[in-house]
């Protein structure tokens, strides 16, 4: 450490300690220094002290960008990530992971230091597990995933090496397979099951059920999407719905419920609506009237007021658990009668997201209709492709508006005949 004696531009004297240090980062000598003003063993001993500091901080800020922070143990790991990561996501997301991070305690201990977690340790900590508590194939991936995001996360912040995670293989067994696929068959309705479930969901008696389920199928939209959608962001003139909104009510009361970005920014879109659909929304909006009109004139406290387009009998915006008693009553129904209704066993299980699935399915099962047009329907495109798509409305999409009317007219649905 070394001291100088200087002058400002007006000529008064002032003093510097300066000293060299090493670059953490290009390992070439540098230069920090300290000013002071009196020149006393005190004032000399201040800026030594000060100057220490201050190289001390340069150094510690440089390492930091390679050497990241201590974790030496499981906690320390997983604590550090969670609350970075918890920022990222929704709400809600971070209640069901919390879930999956208790789990992690049975699976893997606290106190464990990181040096001694090997992959070997963590396929039999996830045998350990699957045996002891008998998890599903799906359990076990979604903690596995939890654990890569872990890891991951400390190999960026120096604490590790390499993921022990990444090379662990979960495989599902043939039973498991055929299981899932059988699962996901039961949901997905092809055209005439579409055709009974719709002939029964329209004997409901709140029919802007069917209207929901007609809006589903012509748009693709996720349910909470649906539920979050008022009149203002349908454009009845040019046949478009602005869909940047979903509605959050898991676990909620209905006084709670909230209004949340959409599930990915891929999600954020203009679609072009088929005249069917349009024709429901008209029926839906007409029946809230009606119902407004009827609260207004017979108030009660089982009423709620809401601006959303798609709400029960007693007003509230219709949510997916909601939704999916309806369906769940129907499926019941048809069941028991599908055979003698319609000449078929019922062996389905329709849920709300069913009927995302049938509107991706006939346009992906159309030869005319381009990839990327359903993509900019369903919002299944990266962000920097989406931006392409947001607010830009044209005739792009009339070969999937085409397509999605073409299979309701073939399971026959007459829309004259809904009041």
């Amino acid at each position: 450490m070394y001291f100088e004696e200087r002058k400002n531009k007006g000529g008064k004297l002032f003093y510097v300690a300066a000293e060299r240090y090493v670059d953490p980062l290009t390992g070439k000598k540098k230069r920090a220094s300290v000013v002071y003003h009196k020149n006393t063993a005190r004032a000399r001993r201040q800026a030594e002290r000060e100057l220490i500091d201050k190289i001390d901080e340069i150094i510690s800020k440089k390492q930091g960008f390679f050497k990241g922070s201590s974790m030496t143990t499981f906690l320390d790991l997983k604590t550090s990530w969670f609350e970075v990561w918890q920022t990222t996501v929704k709400i809600q997301t971070v209640k069901r992971e919390k879930l999956v991070i208790n789990r992690l305690s049975d699976l893997i201990a606290d106190d464990i230091l990181l040096e001694n977690i090997t992959p070997l340790l963590i396929q039999n900590c996830l045998n350990e597990y699957r045996e002891k508590y008998q998890s599903t194939h799906s359990t076990m991936q979604h903690i596995k995933c939890t654990l890569n995001k872990i890891f991951d996360y400390g190999v960026l912040h120096n604490a590790i090496p390499f993921s022990p995670s990444k090379v662990v293989k979960l495989n599902a067994t043939v039973e498991e397979k055929r299981a899932k696929k059988q699962r996901l068959e039961k949901k997905f309705l092809d055209e005439h099951e579409v055709r009974a479930f719709l002939s029964e969901l329209k004997m409901r008696r709140n029919q802007n059920y069917y209207d929901l389920a007609l809006f589903l199928i012509g748009t693709g939209c996720r349910i909470g999407e649906a539920s979050a959608l008022t009149a203002s962001d349908i454009d009845f003139d040019n046949h478009l719905v602005t869909i940047d909104k979903s509605l959050q009510a898991h676990d909620l009361k209905i006084d709670e419920f909230y209004l949340d970005t959409t599930k990915t920014d891929a999600g954020e879109r203009v679609e072009q609506l088929p005249e069917f659909v349009i024709q429901a929304l008209k029926r839906v909006i007409e029946r809230n009237k009606q119902l407004d009109e009827h609260m207004d004139n017979f108030p009660s406290q089982a009423f709620r007021k809401f601006d959303f387009l798609f709400r029960t009998e007693y007003g509230a915006p219709i949510t997916s658990h909601s939704f999916r008693e309806i369906l769940g009553r129907v499926n019941k129904v048809l069941k028991k009668d599908c055979k003698e209704k319609y000449g078929f066993e019922w062996t389905k299980n329709a849920i709300p997201h069913s009927f995302r699935h049938i509107h991706i399915s006939v346009l992906r099962n159309d030869p005319t209709v381009p990839l990327k047009e359903v993509q900019a329907r369903v919002g299944h495109v990266q962000e920097a492709t989406t931006n392409g798509y947001t607010h830009l409305m044209s005739a792009s999409q009339q070969k999937s508006v085409e397509a999605i009317s073409r299979f309701i007219d073939k399971v026959e649905v007459n829309e004259s005949k809904i009041c």
